[in-house]
């Protein structure tokens, strides 16, 4: 299981949220401020990573990442649904003992 804290670039403002993913699986969980939910169409391909998360809200929407991980690093582009984009970036969380 690999733990991220990413943070999103919206045109609404800056959204903080965890990422909780098990690539082997392709399984994961997305948590903010709002709520939380799955990380759907979940792929990791050598460094790149994509997948989908369905929000409520503001509003609902799917938002659809797709980036790169660099060592503890990502950053990439998402997808705000048809109305917008924006970026995040974020860091792998230390693994709890």
């Amino acid at each position: 299981m690999e733990n991220w804290s990413i943070t999103i670039q919206a045109p609404m403002g800056e959204i903080r949220a965890t990422l909780a993913m098990d690539l082997a699986a392709q399984t994961g969980e997305m948590s903010g401020k709002n709520g939380s939910g799955p990380m759907t169409d979940l792929v990791s391909d050598g460094d790149a990573l994509s997948w989908s998360t369905k929000i409520e809200k503001p509003m609902p929407m799917t938002l659809k990442f797709k980036g790169t991980r660099d060592g503890d690093a990502m950053a990439g582009k998402v997808k705000f649904g048809v109305f917008a984009s924006g970026t995040f970036s974020g860091e792998r969380m230390p693994t709890p003992r």
